[in-house]
C-alpha cells in the first residue's frame, strides 16, 4: 500500500476524490496501490483520457514494460484498474505485459478505451520503446479555456442546441444557476430574437 504521507515533496494520493484506483501486483509478492488524483491537483474531465494517460505513465515508468532498464522496477505480475463508484470499486481490466484481461465486459463497449488498449499492445508487440509509445498514445490536448457565457459569437445554430448546452451546464458544471439562466435569456434574445 502506498503511504499517505508526503514523499519527496509530492502530494499524497487523494483516495476520496479520485476517479480510479489501481493495484500493481509485483512478482515478489508486494503490491502498490495508487489513485488517479493527488491532493490539491485536478483530474482530466474526460475519464477515458484520464485512465489512458495513467496507463501510459505506468508503462513509461516501467511497470508494463518487460524490457525496462529502470533498476527500481520489480517485475510485475499484473496491474488491476478500478473505477470508483461511491465507496465501491468497479473492476475494469487487468493488464499484463502481453495482454489485457477485461474483467468487466461492460467496459469493452467503450470504443475509445478498447482502441487505446489494442494500440498499446500492438506497439508493445512491435518492440517500440517507452518514449515512442508515450509520444503516440498520451493525450496532451486540453480543452480550450472558453468563457461558458460568451455571447460575442453565435455558437449554437438553433434553440434546441442552446437548450442542450443549458442542460449540460446545469448537470455538469458548478456554475451558479442564476448565471446560467441570465446567459440563456441574453443569448436567445441576441441570436434568436426570443
Amino acid at each position: 500500500m502506498i503511504s499517505t504521507r508526503e514523499m519527496k515533496n509530492e502530494p499524497v494520493w487523494d483516495k476520496t476524490h479520485s476517479t480510479y484506483m489501481r493495484i500493481i501486483y509485483l512478482k515478489n509478492g508486494y503490491t502498490l496501490t495508487g489513485y488517479s488524483k493527488k491532493v490539491g491537483r485536478s483530474e482530466r474531465r474526460n475519464i477515458t483520457d484520464l485512465l489512458t494517460n495513467w496507463i501510459v505513465r505506468d508503462f513509461k515508468n516501467g511497470y508494463l514494460d518487460k524490457t525496462t532498464t529502470n533498476p527500481k522496477i520489480t517485475l510485475v505480475d499484473r496491474i488491476e484498474y478500478y473505477l470508483k463508484r461511491g465507496d465501491e470499486y468497479e473492476p475494469i481490466f487487468w493488464l499484463y505485459y502481453d495482454y489485457a484481461n477485461w474483467i468487466n465486459p461492460k467496459w469493452t463497449e467503450n470504443r475509445k478505451l478498447v482502441a487505446f488498449i489494442e494500440r498499446l499492445y500492438f506497439l508493445i508487440q512491435k518492440g517500440k520503446d517507452a518514449a515512442t509509445i508515450s509520444n503516440e498514445l498520451e493525450i496532451r490536448t486540453r480543452a480550450p479555456k472558453q468563457d461558458p457565457f460568451d455571447i460575442s459569437i453565435k455558437r449554437f445554430l438553433n434553440v434546441n442546441a442552446l437548450n442542450a448546452y443549458m442542460i449540460h451546464l446545469r448537470n455538469e458544471s458548478d456554475l451558479p444557476q442564476e448565471s446560467i439562466d441570465h446567459f440563456y435569456r441574453k443569448y436567445k434574445e441576441k441570436y434568436f430574437g426570443l
